[in-house]
């Protein structure tokens, strides 16, 4: 009776052990697909954001309209 107690009190290390490990796989591969999709929305955001405020030079508008003349109806 004593051996059986035994073995499972020697075998519950090894479950918790084996059960982390997946845990551990599970979290790496679940924090690989949605942290990367959730950094790169970041990125594109900060991007996007120091675009705006340094990244352009000028302001964007549209084009002076040419000086029309006499040959405006050529």
């Amino acid at each position: 009776m004593r051996a059986k107690g035994t073995l499972k009190s020697g075998l519950w290390p090894l479950v918790l052990l084996w059960l982390a490990a997946h845990a551990v796989v599970l979290a790496l591969i679940l924090g690989i697909k949605f942290v990367t999709a959730k950094t790169l929305v970041l990125i594109l955001m900060a991007g996007t954001a120091f675009w705006f405020l340094l990244g352009r030079r000028k302001p964007l508008s549209l084009p002076a309209p040419p000086v029309a003349g006499n040959d405006a109806h050529a």
